[in-house]
């Protein structure tokens, strides 16, 4: 004797298509919020780790790329953007050199001079290197000599001075600048290391959160 038995599976297929939809977008969802969360700790690790003298600009250095489920795109990413010219931030992630913008030297600027008053300070926009705009110039003897504006001067490879007090004294002279063939960037920012603290902390949240809406 054969019984035939005919299951309706349609409703558990449909459930299951459903559940399988919301879970993709609650791990969107929570990749999103957690790449935000690790955006905020980036940037506070900038206030910790570094004098920040333009928050503004750092702050827009760690940015986020965002998962979609619609545009089929299952990560999202926390990076520092590089794109921008003569930024050093991800240098000081494994550590390195600062190679020279031209030249073979790189201008550090003196906290203390006229160029850097304080640290907290940037350089003084009138003493930046467009501004004080150095030429070199040769003497009756055929010898070089490099100067600027606001009565600068370079020693190359050593640094660029600047003269100071009344033309009909004896003048006192001020290093702005210290020449250094490519200055050494500590591995300091622990980038990864925040990225991946913030992710333990907040990704289980975040998915719980958002798959239990």
């Amino acid at each position: 004797m054969k019984i035939g038995v005919k299951i309706d599976n349609s409703a558990l297929t449909a459930k299951g298509n459903r559940v399988a939809k919301r879970l993709g977008y609650a791990a969107a969802q929570a990749l999103n919020d957690t790449v935000l969360d690790i955006q905020l700790a980036e940037r506070a690790n900038l206030d910790r780790k570094f004098m920040v003298r333009k928050h503004a600009f750092f702050y827009r250095l760690v940015k986020v790329k965002f998962a979609s489920v619609k545009k089929d795109v299952a990560f999202a990413e926390v990076y520092i953007d590089n794109s921008k010219p003569r930024v050093l931030l991800s240098g000081f992630e494994r550590g390195g050199a600062k190679e020279p913008f031209k030249g073979k030297n790189v201008a550090v600027p003196i906290t203390g001079s006229p160029a850097r008053p304080t640290f907290r300070q940037s350089v003084a926009l009138g003493l930046t290197f467009q501004k004080i705009k150095l030429r070199m110039y040769r003497t009756k003897a055929g010898k070089r000599q490099w100067k600027g504006k606001q009565r600068t001067f370079l020693i190359p490879d050593l640094g660029v001075f600047q003269r100071t007090g009344a033309k009909t004294q004896v003048s006192t002279v001020k290093l702005l600048y210290r020449l250094k063939p490519r200055p050494l960037l500590k591995a300091v920012l622990e980038f990864v290391k925040v990225a991946e603290k913030e992710f333990r902390e907040r990704w289980q949240k975040n998915f719980l959160r958002r798959f239990g809406n």
